[in-house]
């Protein structure tokens, strides 16, 4: 059986029962109008929640400090949860110092003792008064007593960054030990476009004078712009954009050499491939090594007779009848020194005569012991006194291997090595390069063919 439920009859509501400005709207009249229409200005109150207002003090601090805490070392970490804590203490900061700067240089302390009633303001006016009327122990915690305006404050040990002088209240002090520190000169500016024409105009000189650029070091072109300008060139920037244009100037067409050029002396006439052989690491030909040999005699005339770079492989292969009209005109015992290049298959070496001592010296730079070259030389020697009717060189003759002299590192300077040899033994030199002189000397050798001339 079931129970139907006994409806209360409740006595009808009346609105004084409500509280006044509340819920108005909720009855309404048979008219259509509401209760107390004349204080709609109030609804906007209805929208707002209904919360206890907060007070946000030292507890709301310490309960978000241990959140923190508990959050960094005992839970996992979660990046929005520290944004969150991070942006209200960042906002209510933001309030603390915007009024700050509206109160005209207040303190945190003294806004924050404004909310808790100012007992701190209370407090600091309480001691800025004991101040004024001369408290014997000045302000609490062993502070002095603020200076009076007429008191001046004496401020010792100033110093001054940089060379600026900053006057101090009471007055400029001068500081007689310091000195400013000496001023960077200013590196000298990058090459301008005179500079780039000059250079252009002295590799154009060259290129005439030489037939090509091989001869032609960077020391040269800054030699010559710091004498036509009166300038340092030798920096590190500026040898740099040299050298760049002069590399640009070799890649233009028909800057890399002059194919009509030749050097013309004597009997001797080379061409650009014969100069070309004097470049890097290349080997020396016969055109060179001869027309260099007729350039060391006619350094020191009537001491030296150097023989053609043919004569020795003459000599090896057909005897003295081989080779005995080569020296009709020469009288070879009245020299002081005989100088004889000796090519065998892709290696140079040098024989020197010394005639008054009667030594035969084999100079090789790669320091191999030919015994037979010396032999040779020797009976030629012997043969050519019986033609010449000068029978006191027929015996005491000695041959010599020369073994502490510069010494090549590769297999293409040696021909090089002999034009040196026999240049620093014709001027009486001692010998004073090595291997990493080459690249330098085979420049100076081929300004030296240039000119038909030895630079001693």
């Amino acid at each position: 059986m079931r129970h139907t439920p006994v409806q209360r009859h409740l006595p009808p509501l009346s609105s004084h029962l409500l509280p006044h400005g509340k819920h108005v709207k909720l009855f309404q009249t048979p008219e259509g109008r509401y209760w107390e229409e004349e204080e709609e200005e109030e609804e906007p109150q209805l929208r707002k929640p209904c919360r206890r207002p907060q007070r946000k003090g030292r507890s709301q601090k310490m309960r978000v400090m241990r959140s923190l805490s508990l959050h960094l070392f005992k839970r996992p970490i979660s990046l929005p949860f520290y944004w969150k804590i991070w942006g209200s203490l960042g906002a209510r900061r933001r309030r603390i110092w915007g009024r700050r700067r509206e109160g005209g240089g207040g303190s945190v302390g003294l806004q924050l003792g404004k909310r808790r009633g100012c007992i701190e303001e209370a407090s600091l006016g309480n001691h800025l008064a004991e101040g004024e009327t001369g408290h014997p122990l000045g302000l609490p915690n062993g502070f002095s007593p603020l200076p009076a305006e007429s008191d001046t404050i004496l401020i010792t040990n100033v110093c001054s960054i940089g060379t600026q002088e900053i006057p101090a209240p009471n007055g400029p002090h001068r500081q007689d030990g310091l000195t400013p520190p000496p001023e960077k000169e200013a590196p000298p500016p990058a090459l301008t476009e005179e500079h780039v024409a000059c250079v252009q105009s002295i590799l154009d000189q060259f290129l005439q004078s030489y037939g090509s650029l091989i001869p032609l070091g960077t020391e040269e072109v800054l030699d010559k712009l710091e004498d036509v300008f009166q300038q340092p060139f030798s920096t590190p920037a500026r040898r740099a954009v040299v050298q760049h244009v002069i590399q640009s100037y070799q890649r233009l067409p028909g800057n890399n050499l002059l194919r009509t050029f030749r050097v013309t002396y004597k009997r001797h006439v080379l061409s650009m491939d014969d100069l070309g052989t004097l470049y890097g690491q290349n080997w020396l030909n016969d055109q060179v090594m001869n027309m260099y040999g007729d350039l060391v005699m006619d350094a020191v005339p009537d001491k030296v007779h150097f023989f053609n770079s043919f004569f020795y492989d003459k000599l090896r292969t057909k005897g003295y009848e081989g080779v005995k009209r080569w020296t009709k005109n020469v009288d070879i015992f009245s020299k002081q020194l005989l100088l004889i290049p000796i090519h065998l298959e892709v290696h140079w070496s040098l024989v020197c005569v010394d005639v008054p001592k009667r030594t035969i010296t084999y100079f090789d730079s790669q320091r191999t012991l030919n015994r037979r070259c010396p032999k040779h030389i020797a009976k030629y020697l012997q043969a050519e006194a019986v033609k010449k009717e000068r029978l006191d060189f027929m015996n005491g003759w000695k041959g010599l291997f020369k073994m502490n002299v510069a010494r090549q590192n590769n297999d293409s300077d040696c021909g090089a090595f002999v034009l040196q040899y026999s240049k620093f033994l014709a001027l009486e030199l001692p010998f004073s390069f090595g291997q990493q002189d080459m690249p330098k000397l085979r420049r100076q050798m081929y300004k030296e063919l240039c000119h038909c001339k030895l630079t001693v």
